[in-house]
This record gives C-alpha cells, structure tokens and sequence, in this order.
C-alpha cells in the first residue's frame, strides 16, 4: 500500500505531467510550460511546490523515475529527474 499513499501524495505532478508538460512538450519547451501552469490556482502552484519537495527528500529515484515513465511517458535517469524537478521548483511562481 505505501507505493499508491504515495502515488496519491503526488496528484499535482501528475497532473503536471498529464496536463503540461506531457508527451507533446520539448525539454526546451519546459519553462514556457511551467509559465502556463503559473496561471493556475495559486493553491495548486503551492501543492506542486511542496510535492516536488517531498520527492527530493525522499531521494527515491525509482519511484520518480516510474512515476514520470506511467504517468509523463518520459524516460529520465536521476540526474535528469533531479534536475527536471529543480528547475520546475526555481521557475514555479508561489506568490
């Protein structure tokens, strides 16, 4: 059970994923995406925050790396998903 509670922990990623950043999207896109998810729901802004800082403490990189494979059909190895998260983190407007 702990591998869906966590799954559900991460219901605004995924629907970054799903929504913006999904398939269709260029890695140089990327910033211009989180710039349309910028006009969203400050709430959602601020449970996307706090999700991606959870997985970076988590530092369990099978399970973002499945987890952007099921749900973004995107590939990344670490370094890549670590960098993918701090980059959408330096560029997500919280105000």
């Amino acid at each position: 059970g702990d591998i869906l509670n966590r799954e559900s922990n991460f219901e605004m990623f995924r629907y970054f994923l799903e929504s913006y950043f999904n398939v269709s999207a260029n890695y140089d896109e990327l910033e211009e995406v989180i710039n349309e998810f910028n006009l969203e729901n400050i709430k959602y802004r601020k449970r996307l925050l706090t999700e991606l800082q959870t997985i970076l403490q988590l530092q369990d990189w099978e399970f973002v790396h499945e987890f952007v494979r099921v749900n973004g059909m995107r590939k990344m190895d670490k370094d890549k998903l670590e960098w993918f998260i701090r980059f959408i983190q330096e560029h997500i407007k919280a105000k």
